[in-house]
């Protein structure tokens, strides 16, 4: 499987995930059917495209930022920004603000921008009240920790990420950054999907056993 597939089926996997654990991101995400959200790092060699309908759907985007300004229609935005500033676009009073200090170019609807970063944004996930619920009190108890290490998990890959993708950057050598920035960051969402993978396998397996 190419690099590109692999990285976009991981991250939609893990993106999948995460919102089923909230269950009000299904009515945030139902604002966005039938939108689009194209976005473009500075650090990746192509772009992504978000489809949102009951899920999300990321594919590669095999159009320039340029095309894809060109073309443009109601239902899409269009961002390119860097990966240290991604993190901000979940706090829908940091678009503007990033748009007038150039750290972030925005083109189409900005309104979907918005509804994005709400979608995101707005995650409330409790851990250990999710595993009561779908456990019971004991098996919960007995697996937050669990919960607990897969969070420091996902901080941790998002750090080494980062440190990952400004590393390639830096080296004396250009020619191939981009391909082993898109591999670094594809394993490291592997790395989450698996993780997830094995915590969810643990809670089935306590299920089991009420």
């Amino acid at each position: 499987m190419p690099v590109s597939a692999l990285f976009t089926a991981t991250a939609e996997t893990a993106v999948n995930q995460i919102l089923a654990l909230d269950e009000d991101s299904a009515g945030r995400l139902a604002a966005l059917e039938g939108q689009r959200l194209v976005l473009f790092l500075e650090e990746l060699p192509a772009g992504l495209t978000l489809i949102f309908s009951q899920r999300v759907d990321i594919h590669t985007e095999p159009r320039s930022h340029a095309e894809v300004v060109a073309d443009i229609d109601s239902q899409t935005c269009c961002i390119r920004t860097s990966l240290p500033v991604l993190p901000k676009l979940t706090q829908t009073s940091q678009l503007t603000q990033l748009i007038r200090q150039q750290a972030l170019d925005l083109d189409g609807e900005l309104s979907i921008a918005q509804k994005v970063a709400a979608l995101f944004g707005q995650l409330d996930i409790d851990p250990e009240e999710w595993l009561s619920a779908y456990t019971g009190d004991i098996a919960a108890h007995q697996t937050f920790s669990a919960a607990g290490k897969l969070k420091q998990r996902l901080l941790q890959a998002m750090a080494r990420t980062r440190a990952g993708l400004s590393n390639t950057l830096t080296e004396e050598k250009p020619i191939g950054v981009g391909k082993l920035a898109m591999l670094h960051f594809s394993d490291e969402v592997s790395m989450l999907r698996d993780d997830i993978q094995r915590f969810e396998a643990r809670l089935n397996a306590l299920d089991n056993e009420h």
